[in-house]
C-alpha cells in the first residue's frame, strides 16, 4: 500500500509515499512465536493494527462527524418509547405510523433525517466505491428484513423453528451473502490491476512485496466480522420485537452493541480500498470490467492495438488475448505461433519466455513492457 494522503477533490495521486508500511507493523501479540500455525493470525492482527493507525491518524473532521450522524441514526431508531411499549399489533402500515405520536415520532423523524444525511455523506467522501457502500446499506436493511420473517411464525427463533418457516428470510439471507462476496471479489480484483498498473517491476521479488503491501487479509477479516455483527444485532432486535411489551431487555442491549459496533466497520471497509487505491480508479470485478469494455466496444480494439518496444519504438506482435493472458511470438525460427507466457508453443512445443528481444535494436526486456499504456491494464 503506497499512496499518498491527498484531498477528497484531487484526482490523481503519488502512489510513493505513506507515514508507514504494513511491513513495519507488529503484531499485538505473536501467536507464531507458541505456534508456528499461527502465523496467518499474526498477520491479520499487523493488518488491523495498520489500518487503524492509518485511520486515526488520517481520518478528518468529516469522517469523524459522519460516524457519529450514522451512530445517531442507528441510537434513534433502535432506543424508542413506540418499540419498548410493543406498540399497536392492530395497526399497520400507515395506520401504524399514524399512531406514532409525541417524543416517538419526533424521534423516528431525527432518525430519518441522520440516516439521510449519512447516506449523502458516504455517497460524497467515498466516490471509488460509493455504488458499493449504498449496496452495503440496502444489505444491512435485508438481513434486518430475513430476520423479521424468521419470526413471523416463531418469537423464540431459532428455537422450535421448522424448515417451511424459514424459506423466505433463508432465500434473502442468502441473496445478501451472494452480494456480500461479490463485494470482496470486486475490491481483491481491483486491488491486483492497481498493482499490475502502478507497481509493475521486472523484479519478481519486488511485485510480491507490493503485492504484500496491499494484502487484502485484515480487510476481509473485516468484512466477514461486519456480516456477523449486523446479523446478530438484525436477530437481536427482531427477538426483542417479537414479543410485544416483553421483557427482553438483553436482546435489545444486544441489538443496539452490535449495531453500534457495525457502523465503524461500515466506515472502515468502504474507506480502505479507498485509501488503497485512490480516487483515480473504479472498483469493480474483471468480468464487469470486461463486459462494460465490449458494450463500448473498446475491448477488442484494445487486444488487438499493436505493442511497440519501450527503447525504438518498433511494432511488435504482442499483446492480450480475451482471458488477459500476455501473448507473445514463439522463438523458435520460422514457428509463426503466438502464445501466453510460461506455456509451451503448440506447434513446436518450444517454452515461451517472460522476457521478449527486440529485432530491431536488440534490447531483452519483460514482454509487459511491450504493451501499450492503454492496453496493460
Amino acid at each position: 500500500m503506497s499512496v499518498e494522503v491527498a484531498p477528497l477533490e484531487r484526482e490523481e495521486e503519488d502512489h510513493d509515499v505513506l507515514p508507514f508500511r504494513l511491513r513495519d507493523i507488529s503484531p499485538v501479540f505473536a501467536f507464531s512465536d507458541l505456534y508456528p500455525i499461527a502465523k496467518p493470525l499474526d498477520r491479520i492482527q499487523s493488518e488491523l493494527k495498520f489500518q487503524t493507525k492509518l485511520a486515526v491518524r488520517e481520518w478528518n473532521s468529516e469522517y469523524w462527524v459522519t460516524l457519529a450522524i450514522g451512530l445517531a441514526g442507528f441510537l434513534l431508531g433502535a432506543v424508542s418509547t413506540e418499540l419498548l411499549s410493543g406498540g399497536d399489533a392492530q395497526k399497520v402500515a400507515w395506520d401504524g405510523l399514524a399512531a406514532v405520536r409525541g417524543v416517538a415520532f419526533f424521534q423516528m423523524l431525527l432518525s430519518l433525517i441522520c440516516w439521510s444525511i449519512f447516506t449523502m455523506q458516504i455517497w460524497r467522501l467515498f466516490p471509488v466505491i460509493r455504488i458499493h457502500a449504498i449496496s452495503l446499506l440496502v444489505l444491512w436493511n435485508l438481513t434486518m428484513v430475513s430476520q423479521l420473517f424468521f419470526h413471523v411464525n416463531q418469537i423464540d427463533f431459532p428455537s422450535g423453528a421448522t424448515l417451511g418457516d424459514m424459506m423466505i428470510g433463508t432465500l434473502i439471507l442468502l441473496v445478501v451473502l451472494f452480494f456480500i462476496y461479490n463485494f470482496g471479489k470486486a475490491v481483491i480484483e481491483t486491488r491486483n490491476l492497481h498493482v499490475e498498473e502502478y507497481h509493475v517491476h521486472e523484479d519478481v521479488r519486488l511485485m510480491e512485496m507490493e503485492m504484500a503491501e496491499h494484502s487484502l487479509r485484515g480487510w476481509s477479516f473485516v468484512l466477514g466480522t461486519w456480516f456477523v455483527m449486523i446479523l446478530i444485532s438484525s436477530w437481536a432486535g427482531a427477538h426483542f420485537v417479537s414479543e410485544r411489551g416483553g421483557d427482553r431487555i438483553g436482546s435489545l442491549s444486544v441489538h443496539i452493541v452490535t449495531g453500534a459496533l457495525s457502523m465503524p466497520l461500515y466506515m472502515c471497509l468502504i474507506w480502505y480500498p479507498q485509501r488503497m487505491l485512490g480516487t483515480g480508479t473504479q472498483v469493480t470485478t474483471k468480468a464487469a470490467y470486461r463486459a462494460e469494455k465490449e458494450m463500448r466496444g473498446t475491448l477488442v480494439a484494445e487486444l488487438e492495438q499493436e505493442s511497440q518496444c519501450p527503447e525504438c519504438e518498433t511494432p511488435v506482435n504482442i499483446y492480450r488475448d480475451e482471458n488477459g493472458l500476455v501473448m507473445v511470438p514463439c522463438p523458435t525460427a520460422g514457428c509463426s505461433k503466438s502464445n501466453a507466457v510460461g506455456t509451451e508453443c503448440q506447434s513446436c512445443s518450444t517454452f515461451s519466455p517472460s522476457r521478449y528481444d527486440c529485432p530491431k535494436c536488440g534490447i531483452n526486456a519483460p514482454a509487459l513492457d511491450f504493451l501499450s499504456d492503454m492496453e496493460a491494464w
